[in-house]
């Protein structure tokens, strides 16, 4: 008896449902990741009864801790270096300022953060705060 060879001239995979299947997972995952920034310094802030209106443009958030810790933009930097990132960061087109400071911070160091975000050229200096629930 003689076998018959099969012909694998002719057999195609099809790629474009394949194709197909890899666009949609990809649409899903940058549909569902997350590019915001996110933070992650433990910041208590105070309490305001109004609030706060201010336009994200060019800004920096400086983050202190309730154990003094000073944050710029998520990363921890010392006293003595904020001003010279403050200088660059003014130089490079950065408008606002925002203070995140927990609500047991020593207002002391509260105080030397805006002293050298002042003398560093900045006029927009907002203190971050929560709103009390309920207030108008």
């Amino acid at each position: 008896m003689r076998k018959r060879k099969r012909r694998t001239d002719n057999i195609d995979i099809p790629v474009t449902p394949l194709i197909d299947i890899v666009f949609l997972l990809l649409i899903y995952f940058l549909l569902t990741s997350h590019f915001i920034k996110q933070q992650f310094i433990k910041v208590d802030l105070p309490e305001s009864k109004t609030k706060s209106n201010y336009v994200e443009k060019k800004l920096l958030t400086i983050s202190i801790t309730k154990e003094g810790s000073i944050y710029l933009d998520g990363k921890p930097i010392e006293r003595n270096k904020l001003k010279e990132a403050l200088s660059l960061a003014k130089r490079e087109g950065i408008e606002q300022i925002i203070i995140e400071a927990d609500r047991n911070a020593r207002v002391q160091i509260l105080v030397n953060v805006m002293d050298l975000v002042k003398a560093s050229g900045f006029e927009k200096v907002m203190l971050k705060t929560i709103e009390i629930s309920g207030a108008s």
